[in-house]
């Protein structure tokens, strides 16, 4: 069984650039957006010449390129699903049209058997999940963040970050030349990261995905 990693946050708190530290010879990146890396280099070390980035966004594309990789891409140990949530959006916004909730439970069914599929695939694969947070609110006050969906009917039937064994949280922090960006291990200021225990030493950790991929081949083995 792979293991599944969130890796939540706002735009611009560096999820997508913690994919730099990553080999690119081990890893492929599927781009459910589209967007370019943001990154030195990312152009050439990810790119459909070598093989190892796609764009695609459905979920049934996602899925299928997810067993494709375990079957028969032995050489690759990182999946990154960055901008996940987008496979929600965009298949919303193609079905606005429809009147009734029946869309909200299929789209939340499309979104569950992607994250469903990915714990299926070999067990030596990491899959990486990037997506955006929204904040929970209560009388107008903040109270906590969650993985961003389309809204309370998804919510209702499923529980995103449950599916996740590792959940990190991005966080933005002040130093001396500027802001230093963070993954956040467990709950912290009303983020509800989590990691076996552990696994990290810090709650605070670079964000660096071959640092998280090292500390979880450690821990497991």
């Amino acid at each position: 069984m792979a293991l599944l990693v969130g890796i939540i946050g706002p735009s611009g708190e560096g999820k997508s650039t913690s994919i730099r530290t990553l080999d690119p010879k081990e890893t492929i990146i599927i781009g459910v957006a589209g967007k370019e890396l943001p990154f030195k280099g990312a152009s050439k070390m990810y790119n459909l010449d070598n093989k190892n980035y796609v764009e695609i966004s459905t979920s049934k594309e996602i899925v299928d390129t997810l067993k494709n990789i375990s079957e028969k891409g032995t050489h690759v140990k990182n999946i990154v699903i960055d901008d996940i949530q987008y496979v929600m959006g965009f298949e919303f916004m193609k079905r606005a049209s429809e009147v009734g909730y029946t869309k909200f439970s299929q789209i939340g069914q499309n979104m569950f058997s992607i994250l469903s599929a990915a714990r299926t695939l070999r067990k030596d694969l990491k899959v990486f999940c990037l997506g955006h947070s929204e904040p929970i609110e209560d009388g107008g006050e903040i109270v906590g963040y969650k993985m961003k969906t389309i809204g309370k009917m998804l919510d209702n039937n499923i529980n995103l970050e449950g599916l996740f064994t590792i959940c990190l949280y991005t966080y933005v922090g002040e130093g001396k030349t500027g802001p230093e960006y963070f993954f956040l291990t467990n709950r912290f200021k009303k983020r509800p990261a989590k990691s076996p225990m552990g696994m990290f030493e810090d709650i605070q950790i670079p964000n660096d995905l071959q640092h998280i991929s090292v500390k979880i081949d450690e821990y497991y083995s």
